[in-house]
């Protein structure tokens, strides 16, 4: 009914990747297309939506600073009070241990 397979190793998954052909030359050249058409007026509007995200587009804010807002501030502030507080608990309790274990070895 059941098999329990104590030492079993299960096989990993297969990845199947079907490499696709990108011409930035095409992208582009559309891109000029759509744009002189609309700038002629000349821009059908029952086209399907495309949506803005380009080959390598994330690559360039990658390593740019993001811009702080006033939520991750408040954030950064919780969490700086929190890792004080636990610190300073983590210090009582140890000075409650060692100041009790120094009133043992006087018995």
């Amino acid at each position: 009914m059941f098999k329990f397979k104590v030492f079993h190793t299960p096989q990993p998954r297969r990845f199947n990747h079907k490499p696709i052909y990108w011409d930035p030359e095409k992208e582009a050249r559309d891109e000029r297309m759509e744009r002189v058409e609309r700038e002629l007026g000349q821009n059908n509007g029952n086209k399907p939506y495309k949506t803005g995200i380009k080959r390598g587009s994330f690559r360039q804010y990658r390593w740019e600073e993001v811009p702080e807002t006033q939520d991750m501030r408040t954030q950064r502030r919780q969490s700086n009070i929190r890792l004080v507080l636990i610190i300073i608990a983590l210090f009582i309790i140890a000075a409650i241990l060692y100041f009790s274990s120094m009133d043992f070895l006087t018995l």
